[in-house]
């Protein structure tokens, strides 16, 4: 399915329960990536969120510079800024915590909010917080929108693990696990080898640093 019919999907569950939506997310790119495709259903009046949370200093950084250059934004993306926002990545009800007091405040909230913070695959950063307080409601959902390797919080919680140590404490994971894969902004495999075709005279030697063992293998 398309990736934000999937998101939408989601949110809509979620709001159901009455949870937190809780989105682990690399600051650059991929969080700005979420952020279009969210102002697109609240656009097309697909979702009804008041309250969404970028909580990440860095993602809030980044997604400035981003809106300060709109002169390199393709057609669709401007689009989106010609109805009536100033950068298609603030949406309405966006809240951009900076200070880890306004992070720590979010916590508070049990349900109807969707919250974005780093890291992507929940190794470290504010997204800890947030896990750990949500987590153990069965009510919450998190959503899983990049690779996540093997050894990390977020892998485990994709393979099931029912409980997880943050910060020392034992958290039970009651909340639904959700992952979407059409966010990644990686090239696949045929991406990569057709890159490495462009090149007029091709390497003599291709070394592959990065990756499932597997996927590497037959890389």
């Amino acid at each position: 399915k398309d990736k934000i019919e999937q998101l939408r999907e989601v949110i809509l569950m979620t709001m159901k329960k009455g949870g937190n939506l809780v989105i682990p997310a690399f600051a650059v790119e991929r969080t700005q990536d979420l952020l279009y495709a969210l102002n697109v259903l609240l656009q097309q009046g697909a979702i009804n969120v008041d309250n969404i949370y970028l909580d990440s200093p860095l993602a809030v950084a980044a997604t400035e510079i981003f809106c300060n250059h709109q002169e390199y934004f393709d057609a669709e993306t401007r689009e989106l800024s010609a109805n009536g926002t100033t950068c298609p990545f603030y949406l309405p009800g966006l809240h951009l915590s900076r200070t880890a007091e306004e992070s720590m405040a979010i916590n508070k909230i049990s349900g109807g909010a969707i919250i974005i913070s780093a890291s992507g695959m929940c190794d470290a950063g504010r997204i800890k917080h947030h896990l750990k307080h949500n987590l153990w409601r069965k009510e919450a959902t998190v959503l899983l929108i990049g690779y996540q390797a093997a050894g990390t919080l977020g892998r485990r919680l994709l393979e099931g693990e029912k409980q997880v140590r943050i910060h020392g404490e034992e958290i039970a994971v009651k909340a639904d696990i959700v992952n979407i894969n059409g966010f990644s902004a990686h090239a696949d495999q045929t991406g990569l080898l057709n890159w490495l075709k462009s090149f007029d005279k091709l390497p003599r030697k291709v070394y592959v640093t990065h990756g499932e063992e597997s996927a590497c293998q037959e890389f």
